[in-house]
């Protein structure tokens, strides 16, 4: 899938959400890593600077260059 704004390719991944330790963050990992604590601490990209929210996963494709994520509904 190419990004709607700059035309490059997205990374498909997910976002998650969720309390684990002290952090209370938003994250974002590609699909190819598993959404284990390690994971999600050392390689997810944090995506809220609040973090004292928690929300479920959710599928979707990030660009890197132009940094939007695009979140299919449906999916």
């Amino acid at each position: 899938m190419d990004c709607p704004y700059c035309g490059k390719s997205l990374i498909p991944g997910f976002i998650y959400g969720g309390s684990y330790g002290v952090n209370h963050s938003l994250r974002w990992l590609p699909e190819t890593k598993k959404p284990t604590l390690a994971e999600l601490e050392l390689e997810g990209e944090v995506l809220n600077k609040n973090r004292f929210s928690s929300q479920p996963e959710v599928k979707c494709h990030k660009c890197t260059y132009c940094r939007k994520i695009i979140i299919d509904l449906d999916e």
